[in-house]
């Protein structure tokens, strides 16, 4: 049986992992011990009870394939090398290493207790916090300010967006209707307004914020959510891979990151590969890779198989808290506008988690 490599136990390490279990020999690197589902982690700074079910054990994910705690400090298309020393010969390598974001909506280190610390503090100081900013009106600035209104109502929430509407890249109906629906909960929109040197991008802190238009906002506690970050260590020690201007891995279009290794392929947030950031990316990603994984392994010539495209129009879901939200449907060439029943009923109510816990063999 021929033999896959993957790093990287996140949303598209893990999917891809799965789907391959009984096509190949799967070993999955990944130096954490539990899945952190982060799609939970913005309801958790108000809910941090929320994170014991979001943070998954990776112990039932395969059930043929191995996972191997630690982490990959070199890798080509036919050897993984791991911190320690030891090598993992393969017939093809993944490289689905993920991004970084602020705290704490994704783990900053290898322990996940550390990311628990993270959202009780931030839990903590919301809890005592009057006024609360967030710089950054993306899927997670929206989501997060929905959260936060919802769950620990009674303070000031303030969401300072850098442009003139909400996801201009859509429908101008879902922009509208999140923007009718924050002002429902309490939120205060600041469009046009960016922040200038704001203290960290890092994690959550307080004071006063000088913004473009030239007034002094003050906040007890700041959310700075303005994008995350590749992680591409490991992809920047693989001979002839170029980057982009978001530091992400230039790939064919195959999905490879360098023509020196012609059975490595980059995955999901690390591979610039068309798609946003998003893990409704790695939901068109991972089964392309799949199935052209299982028809590489049969036999077929890589090239000779139908290339990956990304999204046209990536839908896009949006709940503020359980109740309230809109979306992006994948209908029509435009997508169709949905609003809170259901966005609640895909999404807000259970934030995916019993889906997540059931697929890593937890329920």
């Amino acid at each position: 049986m021929k033999r896959i490599v993957i790093v990287g136990g996140g949303y598209a390490g893990t999917a891809l992992a799965r789907a391959l279990d009984r096509a190949a020999e799967i070993l999955l690197v990944e130096p954490r011990d539990r899945f952190v589902h982060n799609v939970a982690a913005l309801r958790a700074v108000a809910h941090p009870e929320l994170f014991e079910r979001a943070s998954i054990p990776y112990d039932r994910l395969l059930k043929q394939g191995r996972i191997i705690q630690g982490r990959a400090s070199a890798v080509t298309g036919r050897e993984v090398t791991l911190s320690n020393g030891d090598r993992l010969e393969a017939d093809a390598g993944v490289v689905a290493t993920g991004s970084r974001y602020a705290n704490p909506f994704k783990p900053a280190s290898d322990t996940t207790a550390d990311m628990r610390v993270a959202i009780d503090s931030a839990h903590a100081r919301a809890k005592a916090a009057g006024s609360i900013a967030i710089i950054g009106a993306g899927a997670v600035g929206v989501e997060l300010a929905g959260e936060l209104a919802a769950g620990m109502p009674g303070r000031k929430i303030m969401l300072i967006n850098a442009g003139p509407t909400l996801f201009p890249a859509y429908k101008p109906a879902l922009g509208r209707t999140l923007a009718a629906q924050l002002k429902s909960l309490g939120v205060t929109l600041m469009s046009d307004v960016t922040v200038r040197n704001p203290a960290t991008t890092a994690e959550p802190f307080a004071g006063t914020l000088d913004l473009s238009s030239g007034e002094k906002l003050k906040a007890d506690l700041v959310f700075p959510v303005m994008g995350a970050t590749p992680e591409n260590t490991l992809l920047s020690s693989v001979s002839g891979t170029g980057f982009d201007a978001a530091r992400r891995a230039n790939v064919d279009p195959w999905l490879r990151p360098s023509s020196a290794h012609p059975t490595l392929f980059a995955l999901g947030d690390a591979a610039a590969t068309g798609d946003a950031m998003t893990i409704v990316a790695i939901l068109r990603q991972q089964p392309w890779l799949e199935k052209t994984l299982k028809a590489v392994l049969r036999g077929k010539r890589l090239e000779d198989l139908p290339p990956y495209t990304p999204w046209p129009l990536a839908p896009i879901l949006l709940p503020l808290g359980p109740r309230t939200g809109a979306s992006i449907l994948p209908i029509t060439r435009a997508g169709m506008v949905v609003g809170s029943f259901l966005t609640s009923a895909i999404k807000g109510k259970t934030l995916f988690i019993p889906k997540y816990r059931k697929e890593f063999g937890h329920t």
